[in-house]
């Protein structure tokens, strides 16, 4: 088969492969989710290494977790995976199951992640598609309908190295934006190819704009540079550690909302820092204020905030802080 031919030459040397064990294949799959293989590699073994095991990980708090996926964004993924090691191992005795029924049930495993797992882990036949596997097919059937040319391109005797070989093709070959199909091993069976439009595969929906989403937060520093942080009730950042503020989809509304809240040295704020989050763009601006310290609130130093279970737009926003003097 060419496809695996090609991979066997070309494929990419990453730690997730060579590995038989579902876990790191697990956790694996689920850092690559919404996330590119660049952001990933950096983060993959030191992420093992902390927690080895699936009980290791089940019996870890919530706020070390979030800190080790501290970077990869999405953190709702991270929550999952927590919530699902601590069922694997109250009721699977550590052992991730094979069995695709059981993987969909976990928390935050979908149908392409349990036949990926189930495919790359424990060699099931099954046909997982996410949007480098659709285009690929897409591309070689010239049709919209992906899943009507998968079973022909997975092979019955390496299912998880076919998965992986359409995932690279993907990537590295078969890109959303030029394609470089001179040197696509199964071009010869292409028929977007051989029409001379593989630019139309597959159809691409209208882009929506990024919604805006409005932040005034304090930067509330002690003596001593420590930053006061309070932990997000809700939403998909919920249980990281953020600066106080108050929020809206309208600037108008989120600055009533704070100047309610805080009181601030200035009505100008020190800052400006934007950040797209979850198909919103996130524009914060910053205040010098005082707030009333809340039970659970934390001090912690820009050190501290950078290893801690924070958001990146939060770390961005302490270094901005410390950075310079906020303005009187």
């Amino acid at each position: 088969m060419r496809l695996l031919a090609w991979f066997d030459r070309e494929k990419r040397q990453l730690p997730w492969r060579g590995t038989s064990d579902p876990y790191a294949i697990w956790v694996s799959e689920v850092m690559l989710q919404q996330t590119t293989v660049q952001t990933v590699l950096p983060r993959f073994r030191p992420f093992l290494r902390r927690f080895p095991t699936i009980r290791a990980l089940a019996r870890a708090s919530l706020d070390d977790v979030l800190a080790a996926w501290s970077g990869l964004g999405y953190y709702a993924r991270a929550r999952n995976l927590h919530r699902a090691a601590n069922v694997v191992a109250a009721r699977h005795g550590g052992r991730l199951p094979p069995g695709l029924a059981e993987l969909r049930a976990l928390p935050g495993v979908g149908d392409y992640m349990a036949q990926a797992i189930a495919a790359i882990a424990f060699g099931a036949r099954t046909f997982p598609i996410d949007a480098n596997i659709r285009r690929v097919a897409s591309r070689l059937s010239a049709s919209a309908a992906a899943e009507e040319i998968l079973p022909s391109l997975v092979s019955a005797r390496r299912p998880g190295d076919s998965v992986a070989a359409i995932f690279d093709l993907g990537q590295t070959i078969c890109r959303p934006r030029n394609p470089s199909c001179g040197a696509c091993p199964v071009r010869v069976s292409c028929r977007a190819f051989s029409l001379n439009a593989v630019d139309d595969y597959p159809p691409r929906p209208a882009r929506k704009a990024l919604r805006p989403f409005y932040r005034c937060v304090a930067a509330v520093v002690s003596d001593d540079g420590r930053v006061l942080l309070r932990r997000r009730a809700r939403g998909v950042l919920s249980g990281m550690w953020e600066l106080p503020g108050e929020e809206g989809d309208s600037l108008s509304s989120a600055r009533a909302d704070f100047r309610r809240s805080f009181r601030t040295a200035t009505r100008r704020p020190f800052a400006l820092v934007e950040q797209p989050i979850a198909g919103r763009i996130v524009r914060v601006e910053i205040y010098r204020a005082s707030a009333r310290e809340r039970p659970g609130d934390r001090w912690m130093s820009p050190a501290e905030i950078e290893k801690s279970a924070s958001p990146s737009l939060t770390k961005k926003i302490v270094r901005r802080i410390s950075s310079r003097a906020p303005e009187a």
